[in-house]
């Protein structure tokens, strides 16, 4: 009678064994960055996640899951999470808030949950067939095909391209031009996995296929995701501006950007500013302006100290306060609280500091000269 085969490691699975500790190593790594941890969480949990199902696979090729039933690491659920995760990444390009992220990740944990019921439940899977009349084991079955992780990953693969698209701006500026580019990579990247991810189920149907096709698939696989990390390690500075500076703009001697780099940039600024009056949005911020011209709010910011030697708000209340004195030459009847509101101050006594500290007078006062000079 033969027995179970004897496991053991040989040079690819020494290899990949490698390969999966080299993926723990790099989401430590990333973990160590305090001011983008935050950030780059949800890449850090995928590249940890792949660095489980890898170690997994690996205990499957050498046949140590014979042994060791228990030690499962629940590759079906990490799959079902790897679409939100970069989806997740992805929109903190665009300052955009994730809307109801947790429900993103239902299947996964459903899925976790389920795996690790029967897990328990029949001595890790080996005797999994004594459940199979139960309503719950249909749920099972789905959760250990690989097919809703394939869905998965091409559903949120579209989504983000729309996602993209969706959030174009009108004017194509070089930062935009960045963080398209930054996108389509990630984007690319996390094709070649899906693609090697749904070629191993096509494949495996053939007689052609062996464990060589397999080592060959996740290699693929292990690229995509491994490439997706390296790249967020290699270049976090992309949500700080920087990224932008270091590979598309022009630079001195010195590495900073050139005064006519910036002098283009602050004229696109004036313009927009002139033409779109975003300072009679009361609640402007910083964030929501650099969006809608292109940069980071790194970068805005960084540009209005230098060349208008100002803050971001003391930036856009001088032009607040030449609107409230456009309107009050051109109707001196109306209400200084219209007035200071409609400029886009919300606090009437820090628009009348505001205005005395630039025109040498309140806002009542020079409202009187004007009424007694018409």
């Amino acid at each position: 009678m033969q027995g179970n085969p004897t496991p053991s490691f040989d040079t690819w699975t020494s290899i990949f064994l490698l390969v999966s500790s080299l993926g723990f190593f790099l989401s430590f790594i990333l973990s160590l960055n305090k001011n983008g941890r935050k950030i780059n969480l949800p890449i850090i949990l995928l590249i940890l996640g792949f660095s489980f199902i890898l170690f997994q696979y690996v205990f499957f090729w050498t046949n140590y899951r014979l042994t060791h039933p228990y030690l499962y690491f629940f590759d079906s659920s990490w799959y079902l999470a790897f679409g939100p995760l970069l989806y997740s990444y992805v929109t903190r390009f665009y300052n955009n808030t994730f809307r109801a992220k947790w429900l993103h990740f239902v299947p996964a944990v459903l899925s976790f949950l389920i795996l690790a019921y029967y897990l328990f439940r029949s001595d890790g899977f080996q005797n999994i067939q004594e459940y199979r009349e139960e309503t719950l084991f249909y749920f099972f079955g789905v959760s250990k095909s690989p097919w809703p992780a394939a869905i998965s990953f091409i559903i949120y693969l579209i989504t983000i391209k729309d996602f993209i698209a969706f959030h174009k701006t009108k004017t194509a500026s070089q930062y935009e031009l960045v963080r398209k580019k930054w996108s389509s990579t990630l984007i690319n990247l996390f094709s070649i996995f899906s693609l090697a991810y749904i070629s191993y189920y096509v494949l495996v149907q053939f007689s052609f296929f062996n464990i060589h096709w397999d080592y060959a698939i996740s290699f693929s696989m292990s690229f995509g995701i491994y490439a997706i990390g390296y790249m967020v390690y290699k270049e976090p500075s992309i949500f700080n501006g920087e990224l932008l500076k270091n590979i598309f703009l022009k630079e001195d001697s010195n590495g900073k950007l050139t005064e006519t780099t910036k002098d283009e940039f602050y004229r696109k600024l004036i313009s927009h500013i002139n033409t779109k009056k975003p300072y009679l949005n009361n609640d402007l911020r910083l964030v929501q302006l650099a969006d809608e011209i292109g940069f980071s709010s790194h970068m805005l910011s960084k540009l209005i100290n230098e060349k208008a030697n100002k803050n971001f708000n003391q930036f856009i209340n001088e032009y607040r306060l030449e609107e409230a004195k456009k309107l009050l030459l051109e109707d001196a009847e109306a209400s200084i609280k219209t007035i200071y509101f409609d400029v886009g101050f919300n606090n009437k006594a820090t628009f009348n500091n505001a205005f005395k500290n630039k025109f040498k007078c309140t806002p009542s006062e020079y409202k009187k000269k004007v009424l007694e000079v018409s």
